[in-house]
């Protein structure tokens, strides 16, 4: 007869699956997580007297599923073969160990790690489909989002990493917690959430609290930590993230992941004008992308580093490395993020005089960032418009294309290009003498600058 161990401090019954004669004392109960034999019964259609059989009472069953008790082996074995569920899905396991894997989502890692991420999500959703077990299916949804993130895809990457944490925080998992809560936190940089912030940093505190500690996690997380400054314009606190996130102890083993910090320093160093440190991170993060044959992580290395070299005047290289992130983009096939490349483009050309083109970059920029709903995006390229307007001396074109700019800027995720949009347009009001209207867009600009860097605040303390 299988047997029960009740908790030492329990005082529930205590002839619960009791021992046969001939067998002396309790043997020690099993470890189990908390709501596991209950689930298992539920989705078998399973009753607790059809789990307890003839071997065990139903009693003794409930007790397991409330936690008032500890299945021997011999019993956990009885559940897990009634139910059909393996042994390890009932087993606790410490917070650090990664969740268990199957067959399919091994192949689902492959696809990630090879760059196919369309048939990784092709293959996780047919497994999503079918599969029975709910921590499989959190697994398959991390890696869904893993992969629609990599796409630049952050609506369904977020939801389903927000799924996926809901399961782990249940059983308590913290390291997947963690990563979830990670996946998060770079969904809603991309879009520009101001609660980003407050994600990543309290996924960095989930992962901070686990003994031992995961460092390969860790620099992961101080990397999103910092990807969301290098998104807030906090050059600074994004560079020391960074720097943290490549010294968490030579763990960055993922090449993928340095690439990604060696670009992220390199734009925050060029905006601090330090551009030699800026030049040296971007080829860094180039000759990864290159060696991994990354490509959207390519275009925007490329992207990035023809932005810094049209800051430091070589327009001739800076257009080379922007064209070949856009061809990267269109070899893909994907729309979100070509806007910001398009209108690097239009950029170039206004440095160089060239309008028409400008032009004609800064409108394509809107129909993709349309295309794929990026209003902050959207009205970033009204105020490249408003710019190219003024330099061909067309005031009521560029007041037109500013304008309808602050319209799409209202929401409080774009507040820090709203501020430098009304700060051009007080100095192109400044250009026509017009000083009044130049101070009222000066004052606009600072005080929707503070009131940016207060959500942000609200959103990391809240």
């Amino acid at each position: 007869m299988s047997e029960v161990q009740t908790h030492p401090a329990d005082d529930g019954p205590k002839n619960i699956g009791k021992a046969t004669s001939g067998r002396r004392g309790r043997r020690k109960g099993v470890d189990i997580k908390p709501g596991t034999a209950k689930q298992a019964r539920l989705e078998a259609g399973l009753s607790l007297g059809q789990v307890a059989g003839t071997e065990i009472s139903r009693t003794a069953i409930y007790f397991v599923e409330t936690g008032k008790a500890k299945p021997s082996m011999e019993t956990l074995k009885l559940i897990a073969s009634r139910t059909g569920r393996p042994l390890d899905f009932f087993l606790s396991r410490p917070s650090t160990m990664e969740p268990r894997s199957s067959s399919g989502t091994i192949e689902v890692e492959r696809l990630i790690v090879a760059g196919d991420h369309a048939a990784a999500l092709n293959v996780a959703e047919r497994l999503l489909a079918v599969e029975r077990d709910a921590e499989i299916a959190a697994r398959i949804k991390f890696l869904m989002a893993t992969a629609h993130l990599r796409l630049a895809q952050p609506v369904p990457a977020r939801r389903l990493a927000s799924s996926a944490r809901a399961y782990f925080e249940s059983t308590g998992d913290l390291l997947m917690t963690a990563e979830c809560l990670g996946s998060e936190a770079s969904a809603a940089y991309l879009v520009h959430d101001p609660g980003a912030l407050a994600l990543a940093e309290g996924a960095l505190a989930t992962c901070r609290s686990l003994n031992p500690p995961v460092p390969i996690t860790e620099a992961r997380l101080l990397a999103i930590v910092a990807s969301v400054h290098l998104t807030n314009r906090n050059w600074q606190e994004a560079i020391d993230a960074y720097e943290l996130a490549i010294a968490a102890g030579d763990v960055v083993q993922d090449l993928r992941r340095l690439s990604l910090m060696y670009s992220g320093l390199s734009m925050a160093y060029q905006e601090l004008g330090r551009f030699n440190e800026a030049s040296r991170y971007a080829h860094r993060a180039l000759d990864i992308h290159e060696t991994l044959s990354d490509r959207l992580s390519l275009a925007r290395s490329e992207n990035n580093l023809g932005v810094l070299l049209m800051k430091r005047g070589d327009l001739v290289d800076a257009q080379g490395h922007i064209q070949r992130a856009l061809s990267l983009f269109e070899e893909a096939g994907v729309e979100p993020q070509r806007a910001n490349m398009l209108m690097s483009m239009c950029e170039l050309q206004l440095l160089r005089g060239d309008l028409q083109a400008a032009e004609r970059w800064a409108r394509e920029a809107i129909e993709f960032a349309t295309l794929v709903s990026e209003a902050v995006n959207v009205g970033e390229a009204h105020v490249w418009l408003g710019r190219i307007a003024d330099a061909r001396g067309d005031d009521s074109q560029a007041d037109a294309e500013f304008t309808a700019a602050f319209e799409l800027l209202q929401d409080p995720t774009s507040s820090l290009r709203l501020s430098q949009a009304h700060a051009l347009y007080a100095e192109i009001h400044e250009r026509r003498g017009d000083l009044g209207a130049a101070v009222h867009h000066l004052k606009q600009a600072l005080a929707t600058q503070q009131s940016g860097s207060e959500a942000d605040s609200r959103a990391a303390t809240g």
